[in-house]
């Protein structure tokens, strides 16, 4: 892919996990330093960095997510949209979150993540859960 689609890509990452803007570009930036430091993005873009960099945000993602306070201004700023996926991922706790945006966003394999701090049979159950709430949620609204 090239580094334009690269760029979009995370930032859409970023932005389905944190629900505001300001925040998934800071998200994004600080994946993309991380992991592309040493890359030379003026080229095509490996999909092994993607997966990469997507892993780094999925990481920033839920070390932040600590601070809940932070979890509930966004999911309350998100209300307006009720019945939206987006809406309804901001009402997911973190690691579902991030389980939801990995697996059936991005289509990435659960196995590229499990090697966390999270066992493989633990973001499933995660996952499973998740896509029960969004349904709930998105059929609500």
């Amino acid at each position: 892919m090239d580094v334009n689609e690269y760029f979009k890509k995370v930032y859409t990452i970023a932005f389905r996990l944190a629900g505001d803007e300001t925040k998934a570009a800071d998200m994004a930036f600080s994946a993309i330093k991380c992991v592309s430091s040493d890359v030379e993005l003026s080229y095509k873009v490996p999909f092994d960095v993607l997966r990469d960099t997507a892993r780094e945000v999925c990481r920033i993602f839920l070390s932040e997510a600590g601070d809940n306070s932070y979890i509930l201004r966004i999911s309350e700023k998100n209300n307006s949209k009720a019945g939206s996926f987006q809406n309804a991922l901001m009402t997911l706790n973190p690691l579902r979150r991030a389980a939801v945006v990995w697996r059936d966003v991005f289509g990435f394999k659960i196995d590229d993540v499990s090697e966390s701090d999270y066992s493989r049979q633990e973001l499933y159950m995660e996952l499973n859960k998740a896509r029960r709430q969004i349904i709930e949620k998105t059929n609500d609204g």
